[in-house]
């Protein structure tokens, strides 16, 4: 009997030892992360108070997704290699855990959600120096203005067409996949045209060759095309940038429209400043 006490109290003391050495080994082998901060396009960000939304996404070092988190509170990671992306738009931006090298953010072809992401990166743990998130925002509006003043009957929807040279960004590496593609959007008109616009949110362009044109389709209620336009020229969409071009829709015989007002953030272009901001 007093033998099986004696053996009951060893295993104990045994469990209570390997439990100890155990939190030990946890304490030894994770990290807090607690000294980083996101921006927004160079501003300092932070997620409201209350919001649940979860703006940290991090990925181990071969890109396998890790964790989703929430900048509210620190958190602890094993020791090891990780890559860390932010966004202040998590819903639209990841909607599942994938392999962070084949992450890859579509154009949407109905032009109607910016994409906002900061780059892949790499941090060690344990996590000596301080992480700085910076989210940017990789696309630009293309606003378009009708200026006309006299209505044309003989259309009720406005059919824009966008053609880009850029179909998706690759969040690992910050590139985008080169790619033409249309986007567009039908908009009614009761108003023959007058007052007319509308935002076109699109990839930001960077260089003269991925500019992005522009044709219209003038329909009826029923979408029957009565007339066919074009914008004369290409246009630079710049990053969390506006290009406006303000232009008369209900010109007479005017198949291109080459008359028209440029704006890139509220300037007019030169040579100097039409792909910086």
């Amino acid at each position: 009997m007093k033998n099986s006490i004696n053996s009951i109290l060893f295993g104990v003391m045994l469990l209570l030892l390997v439990t100890a050495c155990s939190k030990d080994v946890l304490q030894y082998d994770t990290s807090v992360v607690k000294n980083f901060e996101i921006q927004l396009n160079g501003e300092p960000w932070s997620l409201n108070t209350g919001i649940s939304t979860k703006p940290i996404f991090i990925y181990e070092n071969d890109g396998e997704f890790f964790a989703n988190y929430s900048s509210h509170f620190s958190f602890a990671l094993e020791n090891g290699k990780y890559k860390f992306v932010a966004t202040d738009i998590p819903e639209q931006m990841i909607k599942s855990p994938v392999n962070l090298n084949d992450l890859i953010i579509p154009q949407p072809v109905l032009a109607d959600q910016k994409v906002n992401l900061s780059a892949a990166i790499p941090y060690d743990s344990p996590f000596e120096e301080p992480l700085t998130m910076n989210i940017l925002t990789r696309t630009g509006i293309l606003r378009l203005k009708a200026k006309d003043i006299t209505p044309d009957p003989s259309y009720t929807n406005i059919k824009v067409t966008v053609e880009v040279k850029r179909s998706g960004y690759k969040v690992v590496d910050e590139t985008f996949i080169q790619e033409d593609m249309e986007v567009s959007r039908t908009k009614k008109t009761t108003s023959g045209g007058v007052n007319y616009t509308d935002d076109f949110i699109v990839f930001q362009t960077d260089e003269e060759a991925n500019e992005v044109s522009i044709r219209i389709d003038f329909m009826t209620d029923d979408l029957a095309v009565v007339k066919t336009k074009e914008i004369s020229g290409s246009f630079p969409i710049l990053a969390d940038g506006v290009t406006q071009i303000s232009f008369n829709l209900n010109d007479a015989d005017t198949p291109i429209i080459e008359n028209y007002e440029l704006l890139i953030n509220g300037e007019a272009p030169t040579a100097k400043n039409q792909l910086t901001k």
